[in-house]
């Protein structure tokens, strides 16, 4: 059985999936894939979204989720880069 959020840690977890959505929806647009990028990280923000307002006790693990998928998406775009050189 899961044990019900705090209040206050259901705050900070909301807070904590909101930062992440920004962060995703927030690319620089002089990256050569901006558009390919930003398609898949608005999906991948539209996923976490859905899921927290269904199980709004998975919305921290949402957060770190969508933080780690940013990351691995970050280090491909740095590999693809370093590629080109």
């Amino acid at each position: 059985m899961t044990r019900k959020p705090t209040p206050s840690t259901e705050a900070r977890d909301l807070r904590n999936l909101l930062d992440a959505v920004l962060e995703a929806l927030t690319l620089d647009y002089a990256v050569d894939d901006y558009d390919e990028r930003i398609k898949n990280r608005a999906g991948l923000a539209k996923v976490v979204l859905r899921d927290g307002l269904d199980a709004p006790d998975r919305i921290g693990w949402n957060a770190d989720w969508l933080r780690s998928k940013l990351t691995a998406e970050q280090a491909d775009a740095e590999a693809k880069a370093g590629e080109g050189k």
